[in-house]
């Protein structure tokens, strides 16, 4: 038997949380948040080309109130319609945003295949909060690119650091005993 539960729908959620600067005041959308919108739309189009269930398929941008609705607004404009974009504005990190996905999703005995966009520097976070809630369900990340300056970037990776579980500790034992065992089977 699979460890992942039969799919039912399509979930793309677009993570347009960010720490905009006060120059950037300008009320156009940051280039990283673009490049997200950008692979959102490729996502969305993949989805409608190659799903069976592509009907059932529903966006969710996960942001501040204003910037949220100029990411649908763009979204629209790509081709996604209105009545399937949901707008998360309680959301203020990774790990709500993961909490609240779950909420949504566990009720459901065929819970939707679930697409994560973010930029790249986000892989790292998403894969340690979702083990902890997202286990046995069908999530895939989708990383866009992200041209900030390093020390921009490692700012905002602060804000989002996850909390160590339980389900982190138990796989750096395992890694652990790994290593150990492939040093003791081939030695240097």
């Amino acid at each position: 038997m699979s460890e992942y539960r039969f799919t039912d729908g399509n979930l793309l959620v677009l993570y347009a949380i960010h720490k905009s600067k006060p120059e950037a005041a300008d009320g156009e959308l940051p280039d990283y948040i673009k490049e997200r919108i950008k692979v959102g739309l490729e996502t969305y189009g993949m989805i409608m080309r190659s799903r069976p269930d592509k009907h059932k398929t529903m966006v969710m941008i996960v942001g501040a109130p204003e910037p949220a609705e100029k990411v649908k607004q763009e979204l629209v404009k790509g081709g996604i319609r209105d009545e399937i974009i949901a707008i998360d504005t309680d959301s203020q990190n990774m790990a709500q945003t993961i909490s609240r996905m779950a909420d949504m999703i566990k009720a459901k005995p065929n819970p939707p295949f679930i697409y994560f966009i973010g930029s790249v520097w986000l892989h790292d976070i998403f894969k340690s909060t979702v083990v902890a809630r997202l286990k046995g369900y069908k999530v895939q990340f989708y990383g866009a690119l992200d041209h900030r300056p390093v020390d921009e970037v490692e700012r905002e990776k602060a804000l989002d650091v996850p909390k160590k579980s339980i389900e982190n500790y138990k796989q750096q034992a395992k890694n652990k005993a790994v290593d150990m065992l492939l040093n003791i089977i081939f030695p240097e």
